[in-house]
């Protein structure tokens, strides 16, 4: 078995995992915790790190289109967009999780 495949084994049967205990933060992580959080960790991480760069990208663009001479053509062109949602954004996982016990 591939990393790749060991990961997405994990990440698949996740939260559910008997492996995976999420109840008890005091208790010595398992390779399978572990691999679980690390991969939902750098989703979030990810997520935060391209949704900035988006939201950045977007102001940039309104700021170009507002210096327009046709300003409100090309403000209604580019939209009122500011970001893009996703729940990954928010951090849940490192926050709840990310002080548990790593010793493997």
């Amino acid at each position: 078995m591939t990393i790749k495949e060991r990961v997405h084994s994990v990440e698949e049967t996740g939260w559910d995992s008997p492996a995976v205990d999420m109840d008890h933060p005091d208790k010595p992580a398992t390779t399978e915790k572990m691999i679980l959080l690390a991969y939902e960790i750098g989703r979030e991480e990810a997520t935060k790190e391209v949704s900035d760069a988006y939201t950045d990208l977007l102001r940039k663009i309104r700021e170009r289109a507002d210096n327009c001479r046709y300003h409100h053509m090309a403000r209604g062109i580019v939209g009122d967009t500011k970001y893009i949602y996703h729940p990954d954004y928010a951090g849940r996982v490192t926050e709840e999780f990310g002080d548990d016990r790593a010793d493997v």
